[in-house]
């Protein structure tokens, strides 16, 4: 039998209680300050508030209690259970709140971790971007400077006679382009 007891974990699985004398007496749903509450009966509930001090042991099934079931009527709440069930109401919402305050927060950091993940990607797309365009004006800067535009060609100096000959054909031209012109027509 275990000494440590989680009276969450029986709360939650609405654990059965038996009394020193081996009677059931309900259930375990709830707990308030130093008390376990134990509603017995499904068609006439009664509600019992009993010290948890009066807990012996718990068996991993049920919780054994160190009163008598005759002794445990005397622990019976005579309101019906209405203040037992606006504290255990009130303990599940508390409950519940903390659990949603947890989850948000988590939420909020998972966010955030999201948002500086989206903003370091788009600080990469940014820089690849601001990379492609350097090559690409370099290349462009490049393919310029190798570009033969003619301006120190023969074609293009005074007083100079020039020819051009097609390599293939031996036809002289006095233009490169007609010389470009016809290499691309016929050969």
């Amino acid at each position: 039998m275990s000494t440590q007891i989680d009276w969450t974990e029986l709360i939650k699985d609405r654990k059965g209680v038996i009394t020193k004398d081996n009677q059931s007496c309900g259930n375990i749903i709830g707990e308030d300050e130093g008390n376990i509450i134990i509603e017995d009966g499904a068609v006439r509930q009664h509600f019992y508030r009993v010290a948890k001090s009066a807990a012996r042991a718990y068996n991993g099934a049920e919780l054994i209690l160190n009163i008598s079931y005759d002794e445990l009527k005397t622990y019976e709440d005579k309101d019906e259970g209405k203040g037992i069930v606006e504290s255990i109401t009130g303990s599940i919402k508390d409950k519940a709140k903390s659990v949603k305050e947890k989850t948000v927060d988590r939420l909020d950091n998972d966010e955030h971790q999201q948002q500086m993940k989206g903003k370091r990607f788009d600080q990469d797309i940014q820089t690849s971007t601001d990379t492609n365009n350097l090559n690409r004006e370099n290349q462009e800067k490049e393919l310029n400077r190798n570009t033969d535009r003619g301006d120190k060609s023969d074609e293009n100096s005074t007083n100079v006679d020039s020819s051009f000959t097609c390599e293939k054909c031996n036809t002289k031209f006095t233009s490169r382009q007609e010389l470009k012109e016809h290499f691309s027509s016929q050969h």
